[in-house]
């Protein structure tokens, strides 16, 4: 449940940053312009970036023992954040950037200790790379990877749909192998890129700017090089499997501004993405194709994470050759995609009044509005015995909830979540603490994947609404989510390790999902004030029995 918190955590503190940050960005007229070189047709801000290093920053810290790794990566990833946050909001040169990069690079190296030195097959024996060469290897293999993942970033969702792609198979790969520190960076990563993909797939109201571009590139690298290289399974060659296609990208298009006499920084409309829109491809069928791509490269990674060097250089070599040989024939041929009636009208038109009926908001916002409230009854009944503290409480929050009803309903929205701030903390942890008799296991198993299904569509909830309204995070979210956490800082004689691993994250579940119907709810709220008032009111009576 640890790797669940991780994930809400940081989906949850990056939407709440994101709207100050782009008031902020607006202001200070941090602003992405459309012109020749880009797709957008209006200003967009580009400080997605900077709620995305905090997002992740939160359960990182909280949920990993700090390490030299560990502190290296940080220290490093501070020195992009400050690098890119200025680049997005004052203007930096190229130059300054890759000094930053390599600065970066060499803190992670130099102090981190993670360097490539061991190729696998590829040397004869167990030889390893030299110290001084491991150093220059890595260092160019990290910026290089930054730089692809930054130059990746010229259409709306795509390179944070790749990031999202990568850092969700390395969380798996790092828990497969018990490598805990990278699984809970990773899935940090990309948690705030669930949060900020919200914000940012076609047609985008925000950009992550090079702070968050760079971020995630020099993540990727390190992540990736500290789950492949020591005493690991794994190939030290699946990184170049796993972001082969951002860096083909960046070497071809180098390779081409150098063989034209430009500088190989220079900004043009060659880039791979760009490339399908010349084809004939509309903005979401090439991020879908570079989607499906690198989904396929992971596959391959998978399935092939164990076998020879060799064998993964000579298929990144087939793909590279395959990819770069197409777009080259048909840039010469000038071949371009024929549109068919079938697709454009009859599956895209029947998919456009699907969207338009809504039918997955439809069925996500159902599934939240009845097992919302079904889940908190149930919790309701979990507990063995009531403490007195939460009969007393329940009492009075329930007459609170039914005052308000009477005298001023129009205040219920503002006053429900504060009553369930309180409230769902404390019956969790009675409920943790001891359970029911009665209650049969499959139940309670039954009842622990109901707070995955909360988070589930909590997410779908939030992706596919059209409301630009709700889901409004306010200061007190941010005191409860603080509270939350500070239950992990209490003795062990007063809090149990292992409650603190199952009752933090169901806490966030429930809080994120109540957040999300919340603001869905429009502040039609009697229903769900109703199933509230009677859920306290039956934890009042069992306390009173």
């Amino acid at each position: 449940m640890i790797f669940l918190s991780t994930l809400l955590l940081s989906v949850f503190i990056t939407i709440a940053l994101i709207p100050l940050c782009s008031r902020v960005a607006v202001r200070v007229n941090a602003l992405d312009m459309p012109d020749g070189r880009k797709v957008h047709p209006a200003p967009v801000p580009r400080c997605g970036g900077v709620a995305m290093a905090l997002g992740a920053i939160v359960p990182i810290v909280f949920w990993t023992q700090m390490s030299p790794q560990l502190a290296a990566y940080l220290a490093g990833g501070a020195i992009l954040f400050a690098t890119g946050m200025y680049d997005d909001f004052k203007g930096l040169g190229y130059q300054a950037k890759f000094m930053a990069q390599v600065a970066a690079a060499m803190v992670l190296v130099l102090y981190g200790g993670v360097v490539i030195r061991d190729l696998g097959s590829l040397l004869p024996g167990e030889m390893l790379l030299p110290g001084w060469l491991a150093t220059i290897v890595t260092v160019f293999a990290i910026v290089g990877v930054t730089n692809a993942i930054n130059l990746a970033d010229g259409l709306d969702g795509l390179a944070g749909g790749i990031s999202l792609l990568i850092f969700l198979f390395i969380s798996y790969l790092a828990y497969q192998v018990g490598n805990m520190a990278v699984t809970v960076i990773a899935l940090s990563l990309a948690g705030t890129l669930f949060g900020f993909l919200r914000f940012n797939t076609f047609p985008a109201s925000l950009f992550m700017g090079d702070t968050g571009s760079m971020l995630l590139g020099f993540s990727a690298a390190a992540l990736s090089i500290m789950l492949t290289q020591g005493s690991t399974p794994l190939s030290p060659l699946l990184p170049l499997i796993l972001l082969g296609f951002p860096i083909l990208d960046t070497l071809a298009v180098m390779a081409q501004r150098i063989s034209e006499g430009r500088s190989p920084f220079s900004a043009d409309k060659q880039h791979f993405h760009h490339r399908l829109l010349r084809l004939g491809l509309f903005h979401t069928e090439a991020v879908f194709t570079i989607y499906v791509i690198q989904f396929l490269l992971i596959l391959f990674a998978w399935f092939f994470r164990f076998y020879s060097e060799g064998f993964l250089l000579l298929s990144y070599g087939i793909f590279s050759v395959l990819v770069v040989g197409l777009f080259t024939i048909a840039d010469r041929t000038g071949w371009r995609l024929r549109r068919f009636d079938l697709i454009d009208r009859v599956i895209k038109g029947k998919l456009r009044k699907l969207r338009g009926k809504r039918l997955v908001i439809r069925i996500s916002f159902r599934v939240m509005y009845f097992g919302l409230p079904a889940l908190l009854i149930f919790l309701a009944f979990l507990p063995a015995s009531v403490p007195t503290y939460l009969t007393i409480l329940s009492a009075v929050l329930a007459a609170l909830l039914a005052l308000v009803w009477m005298l001023k309903k129009e205040w219920l929205s503002r006053v429900i979540m504060p009553c369930l701030y309180i409230f769902i903390p404390l019956l969790v942890y009675a409920g943790e603490m001891e359970a029911a008799g009665w209650i049969m296991s499959r139940a309670v198993t039954l009842h622990l994947f109901a707070y995955l299904v909360v988070a589930f569509f909590a997410v779908t909830t939030l992706r596919f609404t059209k409301r630009t309204g709700g889901f409004r995070i306010t200061p007190m979210d941010f005191i409860v989510v603080v509270l939350a956490l500070a239950v992990t800082t209490l003795p062990r004689e007063i809090v149990p390790e292992e409650a603190v691993k199952s009752v933090i994250p169901k806490i966030l579940a429930l809080f994120f999902g109540y957040e999300v119907l919340v603001g869905e709810l429009r502040g039609e709220m009697r229903v769900l004030t109703a199933v509230t008032i009677i859920t306290l009111a039956v934890v009042a009576v069992r306390g009173l029995l």
